[in-house]
């Protein structure tokens, strides 16, 4: 045998491995989808149907393929559903379903699930599809009105198939619809707002901060639970609203604290709570008519979902604005920041050098000028002094290279001793042994801050004094660094004046600053916060900056 055969037969296995690899990584996905159909089938089935065990008025597997379309390309969406089709048929044959209504119910779940892809794609676009309160409003006018009211019409002869009276059809087409919209509008966003953040269960871990959705989860399903217990002791239908609303708080403070996904979470919990309930005879809906009491919860899921829903996305809207607000006021810091370093140097290097140079050619002229133009070349001297001491300590206020080289003690101790020489104000200094240097961010930071609060104590205060102290605080949240500077002066102006001294107070003839405003903006592009607190003869304004760890 040649040794280009010998060659080509060593490496066809290989090439065999590497294709059935490849057909292996494509239907990893289809796989996974199949399996999650089924789940979702099966829990549907669990939480409860009516009595004939067909009809699921909570229908999970459909927002399943919804989200798998939604994601995956439209040439390869006949795989996925192809996948879905043994799932769905092993899911119905289960619980006693005919071939007929099991092809048609599998028909309308592709209807609503490819069709609400299509149009989310359309009128939305990729990810992130919430967000904005546009884009919540078309996703529930599409997954919750046009999709499943369209897939209905066909949904409704599954259980006509299965021997329900067709002068039914109405109230067939409304279960057929309702179980479709309320997972979407609940599970739904769930998903899609936990997958557009890119969450994956490696990345979680515990902290404080989960907490809060830990407790609201609890309180939750307390309220929900507490509210079907009530209801079935109550004897008369007097406290039914009341009882009915018992979760509401909860689900705007899920909304409100979280957005879209807190809100869809809490939607999902409370759908599942009340129709399990329901279809096992417990709760206020709870009439002898197993259909028209599901029917009524639906419809109140419904009414309650959709304005939740709606509240989370403009939170989160508005969030991403207040976001996009931060970031562009950062970047305006930033850029002023740099050009203050820029002018700076400018001037150190050019300006400064032009006038040292200018005052050597002066000490040159001295020799060769008469005596009677030797007063007026020592006044031209003594102005270029002049110039390139301003011109140095311009040059520092604007950036101190000391910030960079020596870290923030160091440049403000060196900041303070000019201000007191400028100002006329006694600054003390006082640094903790174990402050040592920070992230270069926060060092310009927390020197802006103090750059302007002593600015505002020469010019407001009238304090004679002023004191200023670096500590590092150690908490459950990691550790900060805190800068202090404190006054004996007059005090803030008092609360009714307030706003009017944070945004536009000065005195006439000065420019007026962006003061503490300014303070709280940087602060808060770093994470920290502005603290003050003051009275007649003492004002304290601290401000407060995280450290990250690896500083």
């Amino acid at each position: 045998m040649s040794s280009a055969a010998q060659e080509s037969s060593a490496q066809s296995p290989r090439a065999e491995r590497l294709q059935i690899q490849h057909v292996l990584d494509k239907l990893q996905g289809p796989l996974l989808v199949a399996l999650c159909y089924f789940v979702g089938a099966e829990l549907a089935f669990y939480v409860g149907t009516l009595s004939d065990r067909v009809f699921a008025l909570f229908w999970p597997p459909n927002v399943i393929l919804f989200f798998a379309l939604l994601i995956v390309p439209p040439r390869r969406w006949w795989l996925y559903i192809a996948a879905a089709f043994p799932a769905h048929t092993i899911a119905e044959l289960g619980v006693g379903m005919a071939w007929s209504p099991l092809l048609l119910a599998f028909l309308t779940n592709c209807t609503v699930a490819s069709l609400s892809a299509y149009l989310v794609n359309r009128f939305i676009g990729e990810r992130p599809w919430f967000g904005k309160f546009r884009n919540a409003a078309w996703y529930i006018v599409i997954t919750a009105g046009v999709s499943p009211a369209i897939a209905a019409l066909g949904g409704a002869f599954v259980p006509i198939l299965s021997g329900g009276n067709m002068s039914h059809y109405g109230v067939y087409w409304m279960h057929w619809y309702f179980a479709n919209a309320i997972p979407n509008i609940t599970l739904g966003p769930a998903f899609l707002t936990w997958y557009s953040v890119g969450a994956t269960p490696s990345s979680w871990k515990p902290s404080f901060r989960h907490l809060e959705p830990a407790l609201l989860t609890v309180a939750l399903i307390v309220a929900c639970v507490g509210g079907i217990t009530a209801a079935d002791r109550e004897t008369t239908n007097s406290f039914v609203p009341a009882l009915l609303l018992s979760p509401l708080p909860i689900l705007l403070w899920a909304a409100v604290r979280f957005g879209q996904r807190g809100a869809s979470s809490a939607l999902f919990a409370v759908a599942a709570i009340l129709i399990w309930a329901t279809l096992h005879g417990l709760g206020p809906f709870n009439d002898d008519d197993a259909g028209v009491s599901v029917l009524a919860l639906q419809l109140f899921l419904t009414g309650l979902a959709i304005p939740v829903l709606l509240l989370g996305a403009l939170i989160d809207e508005l969030r991403g604005a207040a976001l996009t607000m931060q970031h562009l006021a950062a970047s305006v810091v930033g850029a002023q920041d740099e050009e203050r370093r820029r002018i700076a140097r400018d001037l150190h290097d050019s300006t400064g050098q032009n006038l040292i140079a200018a005052s050597l050619l002066v000490g040159r002229l001295e020799k060769s000028l008469p005596p009677a133009g030797e007063p007026v070349l020592r006044q031209v001297d003594h102005l270029l002094k002049q110039a390139t001491d301003e011109i140095r300590t311009v040059s520092y206020v604007l950036h101190p290279p000391l910030l960079d080289e020596a870290g923030l003690d160091v440049a403000l101790r060196s900041f303070a001793d000019g201000y007191a020489e400028r100002s006329g104000v006694a600054v003390s200094f006082d640094v903790a042994r174990d402050f040592g240097r920070l992230p270069a961010d926060t060092e310009l930071i927390l020197f802006r801050v103090v750059q302007e609060a002593l600015t505002n104590v020469a010019r407001h205060s009238d304090s004679p004094t002023a004191h200023i102290h670096l500590a590092r605080l150690h908490s459950i949240y990691g550790q900060q660094a805190a800068v202090t500077i404190e006054d004996a002066g007059r005090g803030m102006p008092p609360a009714a004046r307030m706003l009017q001294a944070m945004c536009m107070h000065h005195r006439p003839g000065t420019r007026p600053g962006i003061g503490l405003v300014s303070m709280r903006e940087r602060l808060s592009q770093i994470g920290g916060r502005l603290e003050i607190n003051s009275i007649v003869g003492r004002t304290t304004l601290t401000a407060i900056a995280p450290i990250p760890h690896t500083s």
